[in-house]
């Protein structure tokens, strides 16, 4: 068995989609040697399902009946892989030649790493870089391409190398988050636990965005919502008290200026989007739960 095969016999990957199948041949395409690539299905309706099951010789599909958010569905790529690392991605990334490789040799270099990310480049080749430091809990954009690897207490979600037992010894991802910053409350954990988080610049990705389902203006609204919440959730979940109460007043303040702002300037988008985080916040507010896909 050659080196390569030994690699990606280490590894489980683990995607969650919903009417991806615009996106997905190409995404599964990057990783011809993958091994075993789990694809979660969160009742798509359209033929996202049997586009998986065509695409790659490796693929097991997990046809959910019901749509329980991101984090409950990686979950159950977690329960279901038994290597020692899992490889999450979203469905509109492509992995670039020898990226899982160096992230494999990274972590395998740093066992106290719980994960690994790569280097992103967005659909118009800008570098696409999160961060955080250690006493922080929002992560910012690094503009600058970073000579080599470095740590960090955040991670995008887009793309990592996670090490299976670290994640497992978090408890996994928290379902609580249905769409957008369960992967800021794993990194936030991750290291408040003492792993250490890596990016390694010489393992590269391309990451579409947004592309994982197709745009629509109801999906854009069912998005911003979702993102409102999801960062409420984790500001009530490890900021200090009050700080979601605020955050939550800031978006229906700056949502009603945004309203208005889409109606002077006739912008459909503008106006869906904006109601979408104000209408989060105030259920948010209520103790709603976040707005299934």
């Amino acid at each position: 068995m050659n080196q390569d095969q030994d690699i990606w016999d280490r590894v489980t990957v683990v995607l969650c989609v919903r009417n991806s199948g615009h996106v997905l041949v190409t995404s599964l395409s990057s990783m011809p040697k993958a091994r075993r690539i789990i694809v979660i299905d969160a009742c798509s309706t359209d033929d996202t399902a049997d586009i998986a099951e065509t695409s790659h010789p490796n693929v097991e599909v997990i046809r959910n009946t019901e749509d329980f958010g991101l984090a409950a569905a990686t979950n159950q790529g977690l329960a279901l892989a038994d290597t020692d690392y899992i490889l999450n991605i979203n469905p509109d990334t492509i992995i670039d030649d020898g990226c899982v490789e160096r992230l494999i040799a990274m972590a395998d270099a740093n066992p106290n790493a719980a994960g690994v990310a790569p280097l992103l480049t967005n659909n118009r080749g800008n570098l696409e870089l999160d961060v955080m430091g250690p006493a922080e809990r929002h992560h910012h954009k690094l503009g600058l391409v970073p000579e080599g690897p470095f740590c960090t207490w955040f991670i995008t979600g887009a793309v990592v190398l996670w090490r299976r037992s670290a994640v497992q010894s978090l408890g996994g991802w928290d379902g609580s988050f249905f769409l957008y910053s369960e992967d800021a409350d794993l990194s936030y954990r991750s290291t408040r636990a003492g792993f250490s988080l890596i990016l390694e610049p010489r393992a590269t990705a391309d990451h579409f965005g947004g592309a994982s389902e197709k745009i629509t203006l109801k999906t854009r609204r069912r998005k911003d919502w979702n993102m409102a919440w999801g960062h409420l959730h984790y500001e009530r979940k490890h900021g200090a008290p009050g700080d979601a109460e605020t955050a939550a007043g800031k978006y229906v303040k700056d949502g009603i200026r945004g309203i208005i702002s889409g109606i002077l300037k006739l912008s459909p988008k503008r106006i869906a989007g904006n109601y979408a985080k104000l209408k989060a916040a105030r259920q948010f507010l209520r103790g709603d739960p976040p707005w299934s896909r």
